[in-house]
């Protein structure tokens, strides 16, 4: 539709416009003169029932008023005549029916003459004014006999006159035979219902509706051809020689003078702008072919440039390869070269330590002390070796479903006698609702074991350190926590940087390679889990592994684990205070 009226002309636009505002026009004006002839009609017909039933009323009452006279004769002898309320009324209005074919009936609810009975109609009419004496009439267009009448219903009350026939005492014979109802004045006695046709009426309606759209479609079609005729002269038309002028500006021809066009207001004023605005082009292409010509220039200059830089880059990615391979053989070094002497250092240390020869005491420390720093040296080397594989995407995670008691296991093994040695209470607990992890066996020992390690080192004799693992919100949870000499909050973000040692910013009283923490990072991010921490100076660190849920099955810990850890409380990480941890 939208692509449509694109294409559209804003003539035929108009057009179309003035014939639906005509059109619309058209409709209601049909609709509100049948509505506005309706009523009137309906009110004509009211009114004439209305003075039709105040004549039979009249009628009825004269007679009322009339019958001592009517039924005495001339010598003042009582002679019923027979000529009651009821008989002239009926009579009246069938004779007036005949004549004029409207239909007139007295009706009530207990009528003595079965005819009287009223109809759906009337049976309403008669409950109405029954409920609401203020009532005075009862009237609509509705369908009787297969066809549209106009139905009218007035009320008639009991007076002094009725009494005789119709009031008391209720069952006592009237002077026609028929026992009295015992009602009193005031009282509803029936209504007078006529039944009005109204073709005539609608025929009158159809006419006056076809004259009024007659003349107010003429009266608006000559408007809408005034203002058609006006906007062509004004509007369309010198939009439509602007249109042609603008075709030419198009094809190139800037030289076009606009200033001829015959238009007023704002299409004057378009007009000129448009003329203002082909000046302005003529004299920007004259001055835009000299900037091209510059700008061409400028552009190959602009390409020597870019492909000295090319060549720039083309010669940096060869150094660059050249470094990574030179990093590719300085790790195959560090592997062969250092790991393997360090090795063999490590094991003769401990064949001597082992040795039943006698030895010194001083000897003795000597043997640790290489035997500790050569592991503490392999160690780094590992770290380093590890964190360089992992930048180079050449370590591959090797899942497996993993028992996290086995992984805690093999760390105790070998912290157990750390922190025996160091005097620090070491205790660790994996919960029983903790599901098997489809993870690294080697990678998760690796990172747990540097966490460990990380807060033996720190914490000083006589310390705690705590291992506690379990399930959170769908994740498994690491927690490796100390009471050691804790860490800086303004340094705390550093920790997680490769070569970064955060004692070196306020003591130099451990030793370590400062890649640790960043390898655990990489390996738990590598699982998809992350990493954060909590720590206080003087209080301690907490460090939180949080790694998914692989909805493995549950297993239950072995026996050899600790359960009674105590003396702190973990609560959501994101809820974590240092009141809750150390507490």
């Amino acid at each position: 539709m939208d692509k449509w009226l694109e294409k559209v002309r804003l003539r035929t636009r108009f057009i179309i416009l003035m014939v639906g505002i005509l059109a619309i026009s058209l409709v209601l004006n049909l609709i509100w003169s049948t509505n506005s002839q309706r009523k009137q009609a309906e009110t004509q017909m009211r009114e004439k029932a209305y003075v039709l039933s105040q004549q039979l009323d009249a009628v009825w009452e004269f007679i009322s008023i009339n019958q001592d006279v009517i039924n005495y004769d001339s010598d003042g002898n009582y002679n019923f005549k027979g000529l009651h309320c009821s008989l002239v009324g009926k009579s009246i209005g069938k004779l007036f029916g005949q004549k004029t074919a409207y239909i007139i009936r007295y009706i009530n609810f207990n009528p003595r003459n079965k005819a009287d009975t009223p109809d759906e109609f009337e049976a309403e009419g008669l409950n109405l004014f029954l409920a609401d004496r203020e009532i005075k009439e009862y009237y609509d267009i509705v369908g009787y006999q297969g066809k549209e009448v106009f139905r009218y219903m007035a009320p008639m009350t009991i007076d002094t006159n009725c009494l005789e026939c119709h009031g008391e005492p209720a069952g006592e014979l009237d002077v026609l035979g028929y026992p009295k109802e015992g009602w009193k004045i005031g009282d509803l006695a029936g209504a007078v219902s006529i039944v009005m046709p109204i073709d005539i009426y609608k025929e009158n309606t159809k006419v006056n509706v076809v004259r009024e759209v007659t003349f107010f479609f003429i009266l608006t079609l000559l408007f809408i051809l005034l203002i058609y005729y006006a906007t062509a002269k004004l509007v369309t038309n010198p939009l439509q020689k602007l249109k042609d002028h603008i075709e030419k500006i198009k094809e190139g021809h800037l030289d076009i003078n606009l200033e001829n066009i015959k238009a007023v207001g704002e299409i004057k004023d378009l007009a000129e702008h448009f003329n203002d605005m082909t000046i302005q082009l003529n004299n920007l292409y004259t001055s835009l072919e000299k900037k091209v010509e510059q700008r061409t220039r400028d552009l190959a200059r602009a390409n020597e440039i870019l492909e000295s830089q090319r060549i720039q880059l083309e010669e940096a990615n060869r150094r660059l390869l050249q470094d990574n391979q030179y990093k590719s053989d300085f790790m195959a070094i560090m592997s062969h070269e250092l790991r393997t002497p360090l090795t063999s250092i490590i094991a003769f240390a401990e064949v001597l330590e082992r040795d039943k020869s006698p030895k010194s005491e001083k000897e003795l420390r000597a043997i640790q002390e290489i035997k500790s720093n050569g592991q503490v040296l392999l160690n780094m080397i590992n770290n380093i070796l590890d964190m360089a594989r992992l930048e180079a995407g050449k370590i591959e995670l090797l899942l497996e479903p993993i028992d996290m008691v086995d992984v805690v296991n093999a760390v105790d093994s070998v912290i157990q006698p750390l922190a025996d040695k160091k005097k620090i209470s070491y205790s660790s607990q994996v919960h029983r609702d903790v599901p098997l992890l489809n993870a690294d066996r080697e990678k998760l020992r690796q990172i747990v074991a540097n966490l460990v390690g990380n807060a033996v080192k720190f914490t000083p004799a006589g310390g705690n350190i705590w291992v506690n693992i379990f399930e959170l919100k769908n994740k498994v949870v690491i927690l490796v926590q100390d009471n050691g000499i804790g860490i800086p909050k303004d340094k705390q973000k550093y920790i997680f940087n490769k070569f970064q040692q955060v004692e070196n910013l306020y003591n130099r009283h451990h030793e370590g390679s400062g890649i640790g923490l960043a390898l655990v990072k990489s390996l738990v991010e590598k699982h998809g889990g992350k990493i954060s921490v909590i720590s206080e100076v003087g209080a301690g660190s907490a460090f939180i592994i949080e790694l998914p849920n692989r909805t493995l099955p549950q297993t239950e810990c072995g026996s050899n684990i600790d359960h009674s850890i105590t003396g702190y409380t973990f609560l959501d990480r994101a809820s974590i205070e240092f009141s809750d941890i150390y507490a």
